[in-house]
Order: C-alpha cells, then sequence, then structure tokens
C-alpha cells in the first residue's frame, strides 16, 4: 500500500498549473536530474532514505500512466534529505516487463538515488511533468515531526531507460518553520 495515495490526484499538465508556488515553479518544471538540483542547493549535504522497496501491484492509476498492465512492479518509495531536512518524498514505479537486461540495476539501488543513475544513461527519455498538490500531513507517519495545513506539490513523469517505461513521482514537501 502506498505511503500516499496518488490514485484520486488531479493531475495536469505543468505548463498549464498556474497555481504553483514561485518558489518552486522552477525546480517543478526542471526537465534535469533533482537530485543534481539538490545536491546543489543544500551543499552535496544530500543523502536518500529508502521507506519501502517492494514487489507490489500498481494502482489502476498508476498502470493506465504507465500504459501497460503488468500486474507486478518494483514501488520503491523514499525520501531525499538535504541539509539534514527531508525535502522530497519520491516513488518510482518500475513494471516488471521495464526491468529486462541492463535496466535489472535499478533492483539494486539501495540507498542511492535513482535519479543519479538514469540521468548518467545515454538515450533517457523524459515524458511531460504533470503536477498536483495534496495535503503533506499524509507523509508525518515517516517524519520526525508533523505537518498540520500545509500543501506539498507534487510532479511526476515518465522516463524511458532504453526505451522502457519507468513512473517517477516527486513530492517536494513544505519548508518547515521553526517553532
Amino acid at each position: 500500500m502506498p505511503l500516499a495515495d496518488f490514485a484520486d490526484m488531479n493531475w495536469q499538465p505543468a505548463q498549464e498549473a498556474k497555481t504553483i508556488p514561485d518558489a518552486l515553479r522552477e525546480m517543478i518544471l526542471d526537465q534535469h536530474s533533482l537530485t543534481r538540483r539538490l545536491k546543489q542547493v543544500h551543499n552535496n549535504e544530500f543523502f536518500v532514505r529508502v521507506i519501502t522497496h517492494d514487489w507490489q501491484e500498481p494502482d489502476a492509476s498508476e498502470k493506465a500512466f504507465l500504459h501497460c498492465d503488468d500486474q507486478r512492479a518494483s514501488i520503491r518509495e523514499v525520501l531525499l534529505f538535504g541539509s539534514g531536512q527531508p525535502v522530497v518524498f519520491a516513488r518510482s514505479v518500475l513494471p516488471e516487463s521495464s526491468l529486462s537486461g541492463e535496466n535489472k540495476v535499478l533492483l539494486e539501488l539501495g540507498e542511492k538515488p535513482l535519479g543519479e543513475y538514469i540521468f548518467s544513461q545515454p538515450g533517457l527519455r523524459r515524458g511531460p511533468i504533470e503536477v498536483t498538490n495534496m495535503k503533506a500531513s499524509q507523509f508525518n507517519s515517516h517524519l520526525d515531526f508533523d505537518f498540520e495545513t500545509e500543501i506539498a506539490w507534487a510532479r511526476r513523469s515518465l522516463f524511458y531507460l532504453r526505451e522502457k517505461p519507468i513512473s517517477v513521482c516527486e513530492v517536494f514537501l513544505p519548508e518547515r518553520e521553526q517553532r
């Protein structure tokens, strides 16, 4: 079961989303590696914490987004930390049919960032970015603090690694106010 429920989200093309906060707009629309960007912003104080990495059945909306009907996928949920704080929740859905040949290495990433690997591969293609927003509080069970009414913005896109689709969803967690 996913940490966050993405099935009923109102995804829209990023270029049409007028309400993305200015502070996030550039990062959300960026077509390049989020890992690289976070490392730059946080002076290389960056790490990945794996929440779960299991074989599961993708939900119906993920199957539709991936244009596949695989019954099994390697689903990985992680928190990306910058400067010691969780800044992004990421969920990747890797259909079993996309994990043949050299793509099998994606099953062995451990604490390594997915983005660092895929953006180093020749021929990587990225589909259009879609965005939505959601309550940040649904991530509280995996954080050392609680969000209350804050809103998180998310983006998702398909990547084609060696012509095989994988789905990556990244949720930009709100900055915490000092309490």
